[in-house]
């Protein structure tokens, strides 16, 4: 029984970040750990952006390292309905088709 437990867990956790309302340097080095730590678990990821208020370049330049990390170790990975905030500055610094992500996502 111990073992069924164990192998439902494995194949129906899924690793959710919350990025909170703010991703800029002072928060880089706590969010980077978190996504770290996800891909060392190679599980799915699921990225809350849903509530970004503020994103700076640092920010949105780890998001993007990270998602280029996990697109080549092939692990599934979905970003949340992103803020209006978070699509803007995507935007302006020329990411959005480097993120893949739109507002339908």
């Amino acid at each position: 029984m111990a073992k069924s437990t164990k192998k439902n867990k494995s194949t129906q956790h899924n690793n959710s970040i919350d990025c909170r309302d703010l991703v800029d340097i002072s928060m880089v080095n706590e969010i980077n750990q978190k996504l770290k730590d996800s891909l060392n678990s190679g599980q799915a990821i699921s990225i809350n952006i849903s509530n970004i208020e503020r994103i700076d370049t640092a920010g949105a330049q780890m998001l993007c390292a990270f998602y280029q990390d996990a697109k080549s170790k092939k692990i599934k990975f979905e970003w949340t309905t992103p803020s209006d905030i978070f699509l803007k500055s995507i935007e302006q610094l020329g990411l959005t088709e480097h993120l893949q992500i739109s507002a339908a996502s």
